[in-house]
């Protein structure tokens, strides 16, 4: 017989489980990969949220609670992932978005989870809550 030995290495680091995440992580990460950007010239492109953004959702989700609205695309991020992702009814939260926008900032994998009524409304299909 022939034995070999193997050097015993670290294991490698592994990303925090999403449920170990802060609200506000686990929803920039929900929102980078579910959302697209809803106009101009990267449209249809993932989003990337910036600082600002981030700052936001740490304000809302992991601070002391407290009405807030929202406005422009981060409304509509927001409200999808309260209608079909992550985000909780802990907070109070006022989206001030049109339905136009939400459907523009939904990815294929979104729209498969919320329909549209032929006045262009939109509506939670009850098939799943996505995650990533």
């Amino acid at each position: 017989m022939i034995f070999v030995e193997t050097p015993v290495s670290a294991p490698e680091p592994v990303e925090a489980a999403p449920l170990m995440m802060l609200m506000s992580e686990r929803l920039a990460r929900w929102i980078s990969h579910f959302c697209r950007i809803p106009g101009g010239v990267r449209k249809g492109d993932r989003v990337d949220l910036t600082d600002e953004q981030k700052q936001l959702l740490r304000t809302i989700y992991d601070g002391p609670m407290k009405e807030q609205v929202v406005q422009g695309d981060v409304a509509a991020y927001l409200a999808l992932a309260t209608i079909c992702g992550p985000a909780t009814g802990e907070c109070y939260v006022r989206f001030a978005v049109d339905d136009a926008t939400m459907w523009e900032a939904a990815s294929p994998e979104l729209r498969g989870v919320i329909g549209r009524d032929a006045k262009g409304r939109l509506y939670f299909s009850g098939k799943a809550v996505l995650t990533t």
